[in-house]
């Protein structure tokens, strides 16, 4: 009986609803006249869901979240329907430059007169969103650059004050290749071997590009 009682509340159990919210970063200059983003909430259930949008602090140093406006405070999306909530995120005169941080929140509220008899999970996102203070540029520090067997090797750090994303391309005669993207917070380091598969010829170079298409390191490939 307890083995068809479990079978039951498993079958029986409703995921209440899906989120899907994009992007998941911000990454934006917030002095000066500030930073501002659009992000994209969708309703991927066949159900209403209503979703009270908030932000809070991550931890008490480098906050931002006392200087973030944002709407709406509150959306409710009818299945398959999606949403904007927007956000400006702008820090007062005289901020210290750096990189700030704040939790964006996204919490699934319980529709009132709505009654559910299943069991029901709420949604309960908290993305954590980075912003900076004063003209912080990408610096990369590049290590054990090599092409070894069709295979790209080489290990890259973030040295700068703020966490970046970057996009790897290979270059050759005037033609650029896609490799592979990574997030790099603040004094982050990582190993990258990936194999390649493009004809070899001399003079190949490594391209890196910041999030802005901003080239922050280019060099030759010593091919071995």
């Amino acid at each position: 009986e307890m083995l068809k009682f479990l079978l039951f509340l498993v079958i029986s159990i409703n995921i209440f609803s899906y989120t899907s919210v994009s992007p998941l970063y911000f990454d934006e200059k917030i002095d000066g006249e500030g930073g501002y983003k659009e992000y994209t909430l969708s309703n991927s259930t066949r159900k209403v869901v209503s979703y009270k949008i908030y932000f809070e602090k991550k931890n008490k140093e480098n906050d931002m979240s006392d200087w973030v406006e944002y709407y709406p405070k509150k959306i409710i999306l009818n299945p398959g329907e999606t949403k904007k909530i927007k956000v400006l995120i702008t820090s007062p005169l005289n901020t210290r430059k750096g990189e700030y941080i704040t939790n964006f929140c996204i919490k699934e509220m319980e529709i009132l007169g709505k009654k559910n008899n299943n069991v029901s999970f709420l949604t309960n996102l908290k993305i954590e969103l980075a912003g900076y203070v004063g003209d912080l540029a990408t610096k990369l520090e590049v290590k054990n650059l090599k092409l070894l067997s069709n295979k790209l090797v080489l290990d890259v750090e973030n040295i700068g004050e703020k966490r970046e994303w970057l996009e790897l391309y290979l270059v050759q005669e005037n033609k650029k290749y896609y490799i592979d993207s990574l997030r790099l917070f603040k004094g982050d380091k990582k190993h990258i071997e990936k194999k390649i598969d493009i004809p070899l010829k001399k003079d190949l170079k490594l391209l890196i590009i910041n999030r802005k298409n901003q080239k922050v390191f280019e060099d030759i490939l010593p091919i071995i």
